[in-house]
């Protein structure tokens, strides 16, 4: 069993993936107990040829890696958590296809995890990373140092924007006895779970390189767009993240469980907007917000 497992989960990634893989494979020269595991969901272009191109290329000496080929397209939330469950190590990272981690990322987060056992998530600073492969300072920095994991929660529905700490190495015990409801933005969900669990720690020393694509191309694909959360999806959103919540909170005395659920359905709203209902009322469709 290795310690580390980096997940790439893909589709579609013919230009990216290479350069992907190749940084996490760069990861066991600092750092052998790793392990690549990658899932293809039924790419409609070369993707599966570039991710075998690169295999075939590695040393005798590199990290294992397992290329799982899905015989028809599974979803993006099951292709996603693929990667997890044929995984045993006890640390994970999700790696985007088209993304990127910079040298002795993989390293410098054993090196802390295994010194700061309160610390749940360790990520790189953040940088971008262009379509045409030019890297730019960008840094984003939040603040989720807290001793209490509760305020850590709370001040994570309020301030989480952009997400990309979900690309931390997180402690696998993390996700015991997660619920995993379709949902828009599970990602948000899932780092607010984290933080109840331990601390974020933000390294400087290495970097996460996300790429940006223009935001009218994401839009556009209404396979994507369902991924996001906005006024028609906002209910399941909100189900799955207060679910999520009570499960965690449930061994709580029921007062301060019941201020806790209630704190946290109004930051919610405040930040996403009340729940969006439906209803048809003499044929007509009523909507209420």
């Amino acid at each position: 069993m290795a310690r580390i497992s980096i997940g790439i989960p893909c589709f579609n990634e013919e230009a990216f993936i290479a350069g992907s893989l190749i940084s996490a494979l760069q990861q066991a020269e600092q750092t052998p107990d790793i392990e690549i595991i990658v899932s293809d969901n039924k790419s409609t272009d070369q993707t599966v040829e570039k991710i075998e191109a690169v295999l075939e290329a590695m040393p005798k000496n590199a990290p294992k890696v397992r290329l799982f080929k899905q015989q028809e397209n599974i979803g993006v939330e099951r292709n996603f958590w693929h990667v997890f469950d044929h995984s045993d190590s006890e640390l994970f990272l999700w790696l985007g296809a088209h993304d990127q981690i910079s040298a002795g990322y993989v390293s410098n987060g054993l090196d802390h995890l295994q010194a700061n056992s309160t610390t749940s998530m360790f990520c790189g600073g953040h940088k971008t990373l262009a379509l045409s492969g030019a890297v730019t300072e960008q840094p984003i920095i939040y603040d989720f140092n807290q001793e209490n994991p509760i305020e850590r929660y709370l001040k994570s529905i309020v301030e989480l924007n952009n997400c990309y700490i979900f690309h931390s190495i997180f402690r696998r015990q993390v996700f015991n006895g997660y619920e995993r409801k379709s949902t828009p933005s599970p990602d948000h969900i899932l780092i607010s779970r984290s933080l109840w669990a331990g601390k974020l720690w933000q390294s400087q020393d290495c970097h996460y390189l996300r790429r940006y694509f223009p935001i009218e191309s994401r839009l556009a694909n209404s396979r994507l767009d369902h991924r996001y959360v906005h006024a028609s999806n906002n209910v399941n959103f909100y189900d799955a993240y207060l679910s999520d919540l009570e499960s965690l909170a449930s061994r709580l005395s029921p007062p301060i469980k019941s201020s806790i659920m209630q704190r946290a359905s109004e930051l919610l709203i405040n930040r996403f907007g009340l729940p969006f209902i439906a209803d048809a009322v003499d044929g007509d469709s009523a909507i209420t917000k």
